[in-house]
């Protein structure tokens, strides 16, 4: 691997895609932290090209380094370069995290000879003893050398942090250890007890490997990636020292970090505890304690007065500010917007920023805006569905369309399906669709009144593709669909005979399906086992729907009957989820029947419908409960690498599954928007992130119009088909944002 000398050839590559958006409005997406100069006269960049100079450090030797950041800010990074002489800029024509920029860049090495060690390293980040890390590059280098390992360096911790992701050593293995495992941001109690234990470090984003050896890892675990970026990087274009990455190559790379993508998988990783101070200088409350102070604590830049005043952090540079009988604030002036804030709360300057991108940008990157989410609900989504997704020549809809677009296979038809399509397209008229097929409303009534009811009352379960009755069961879940389509349906003031239709149904599960003893209802007239909390969930949508079409209490008395049911029965206080399955008299179940799985999307959904009643009848206690439902999903119910809400998980919020359906992200969206009205911090953040996790993910393929229905936990696709009842929840989540505030 070394030249003849024996010396070990090391090529920096510093990342500098990142955003700081937690130290908005200084740090943007049009001149991100990495571009200021925080605790010096050097922009952070600038600090950290010149702690890597080139040439040899013991038996190290530092090539020209290569930066590689946003192509739209070509201008901004040669502005920092400095003295810089030799160096590469590498240019990503889309944001795709970190994993794929790696990739691009082991991409552009694996062919060379010698073959060279990267070491990657943060553009941004704040380090006291450039020797010191000099030292400690050199004994990571080694260390990769003689065993093939790829090597973190990481950070002794000097305090209970929760804002950093964490290593776990293991046994010692050369001039550093083995790692035991990676750790995710833990909670206080999980920081102090690693602080504690002397066993973890910090995990600073540095990372040194042999370009062949990560070129191996993203072949066996991530293949996507790196067929993507290896063609980004041998389709690049060159322009002096610009290097422009392919951009339909680039953009098509899975977006997920080099953390989850490769290092928590694989094997042979060492790290290198490191002998200097370190820090991200990812908020407001970090930035103050490393910045010079007065004699009242007050640390100050730019035009700013302070009257008996203590511990502010104080940035004006198009403002003069004043500060008077306050302590502990963050006071930032900055491209005509001021942020205040407590110190202690800076963490939440993140969703500030989302706040700015998604509520003030009239034209939200990658079409966020309500303007462009609307139109491509009524321009793309919904002719698709209400055209190609009909049956035309046996009524009705069709349970599935192929992932090209085309009519799919499928054996039967869910009677369930059929209203879930008259509420989408009745709801998306009320939200300004114009573009409906004459009489289409119409025609799905007929179909749903005509070949649905059961002779003996009630709708039916499931038919045969050709219409024939499959299945006569009368399900408790069918019959809250078809009330809540009935509801939409006397919404729109032209079909007097939805509300005749929704009587019979409630009349019909008073007396087939109602459980005098238990309360609630049985899952359906043939008896089957257990019963379930889902069926009654929509049985409460459906129940609110009415008493907002008619005003009538005695939809509303049935709504809360439900909500007795879920504050006696199925919510558990002490995990803050809500139990699935049930045995008759609604204990949970024991022994060989026990299934304690719960779903994240339902935690969501149940926190959505009970704002949504508590607005209509303040009850003791159901906003709290809302509110804790909401905090476990969001807080045990994602995957780390894609954002996205997990099928399942266990009370404790461990075991997530794999899967990620499309449906759990948009109750995630509707909960978010519910509770960010109740002032709930992290709804308006999570909202953001549901809208990028949805058309990211879901809503921009396999075809126009429709939804990959699932993703799995690195966000690769894994349906065959696009289930049509999708539909429903798309339109309720994208409505719910069309007419948010």
């Amino acid at each position: 691997m070394g030249q003849s000398d024996d010396a070990l050839h090391v090529v920096p590559v510093i990342l500098c895609g990142g955003a700081g958006s937690r130290l908005w409005p200084m740090s943007r997406d049009d001149r991100p932290k990495q571009f200021h100069a925080l605790t010096d006269s050097r922009s952070l960049l600038a600090g950290t090209l010149a702690r890597l100079p080139q040439g040899r450090l013991e038996d190290v030797v530092l090539d020209a380094p290569f930066i590689i950041g946003s192509a739209a800010q070509v201008d901004l990074l040669e502005r920092h370069l400095g003295a810089v002489s030799r160096y590469r800029l590498v240019l990503e024509p889309a944001i795709r995290d970190t994993a794929a920029a790696i990739a691009a860049v082991t991409a552009l090495h694996t062919d060379q000879m010698p073959e060279p060690l990267l070491l990657v390293v943060p553009s941004d980040a704040l380090i006291d003893d450039d020797e010191a890390f000099r030292g400690t590059v050199a004994r990571a280098a080694r260390m990769a050398a003689r065993s093939d390992a790829i090597v973190t360096i990481g950070i002794a911790p000097d305090r209970p942090e929760t804002q950093y992701g964490y290593i776990e050593k293991g046994a010692p293995a050369g001039e550093g250890f083995a790692v035991s495992r990676f750790r995710e941001k833990p909670d206080a109690e999980t920081a102090r007890a690693y602080l504690e234990s002397g066993d973890f470090l910090w995990n600073a984003g540095m990372f040194l490997f042999r370009a062949g050896r990560m070129a191996d890892e993203f072949r066996a675990r991530q293949p996507q990636i790196w067929r993507q970026a290896s063609l980004a990087a041998s389709s690049a274009r060159a322009e002096g020292n610009r290097l422009w990455l392919d951009p339909e190559s680039f953009a098509a790379a899975d977006k997920v970090s080099i953390d989850y993508a490769i290092m928590e998988k694989a094997d042979n990783i060492g790290v290198v505890p490191a002998p200097f101070g370190w820090d991200d200088l990812g908020s407001w409350a970090q930035l103050y304690a490393h910045a010079d102070k007065d004699e009242a604590a007050n640390a100050v830049t730019g035009p700013a007065i302070a009257v008996e005043a203590h511990g502010n952090l104080v940035r004006a540079t198009d403002a003069v500010v004043a500060i008077a009988g306050v302590d502990d604030l963050v006071v930032v002036a900055e491209d005509g917007k001021v942020l205040v804030t407590r110190r202690d709360a800076t963490h939440l300057v993140k969703q500030v920023t989302t706040g700015w991108k998604t509520g003030l940008a009239a034209t939200a990157p990658q079409g966020r805006s309500k303007k462009a989410i609307a139109a491509w609900l009524f321009e793309v989504c919904l002719p698709l569905w209400s055209t190609t997704g009909l049956d035309a020549g046996r009524g009705g809809v069709h349970e599935v369309l192929g992932l090209d677009g085309a009519v799919g296979d499928y054996a039967f038809r869910r009677l369930r399906v059929l209203p879930r399509q008259i509420y989408s397209f009745a709801r998306a008229m009320e939200l300004g669709w114009t573009g409906a097929p004459e009489g289409l409303l119409e025609g799905l009534f007929d179909t749903l009144t005509r070949t649905g009811w059961h002779a003996e009352g009630g709708w039916i379960h499931r038919f045969n593709p050709d219409g024939t009755i499959r299945d006569d069961r009368r399900d408790a879940y069918d019959q809250a669909f078809v009330l809540l389509a009935l509801a939409f349906l006397h919404r729109t003031g032209r079909f007097s005979e939805a509300r005749v239709w929704a009587d019979r149904t409630l009349a019909f599960m008073d007396a087939a399906l109602a459980d005098p003893v238990h309360g609630g209802f049985v899952e359906d007239t043939g008896g089957s086992r257990p019963r379930r909390a889902n069926p009654h969930m929509h049985f409460l949508e459906a129940m609110l729907a009415w008493h907002e079409a008619t005003g009538e209490t005695a939809f509303l008395d049935r709504a809360e009957a439900v909500v007795d049911l879920f504050q006696n029965h199925f919510f558990d206080a002490s995990t803050g989820t809500v139990r699935e399955i049930f045995a008759d008299d609604w204990s949970p179940l024991t022994g060989a029947d026990a299934d304690d799985l719960v779903e994240p999307g339902h935690l969501y959904e149940w926190a959505w419908l009970l704002i949504r009643f508590a607005r209509l009848q303040p009850r003791a206690d159901l906003e709290a409960q809302a509110r804790a439902l909401f905090a476990t999903a969001r807080a045990f119910g994602h995957h780390p690498a894609t954002g996205a809400v997990a099928n399942t998980m266990r009370p404790d919020g461990t075991g997530l599954s794999d899967g990620a359906r499309c449906w759990p992200q948009t109750e995630a969206l509707k909960a978010a928007i519910a509770l960010e009205a109740c002032g709930v911090a992290g709804a308006a953040g999570l909202r953001a992130q549901m809208i990028d996790v949805l058309f990211d993910h879901y809503l921009a393929r396999p075809v126009a119009g429709g939804w990959m229905d699932e993703i799995d936990a690195d966000g690769a696709p894994r349906a065959a088909d696009m289930p049509a009842s999708t539909l429903y929840h798309v339109v309720c989540a994208l409505g719910e944002l069309l007419q948010a505030d």
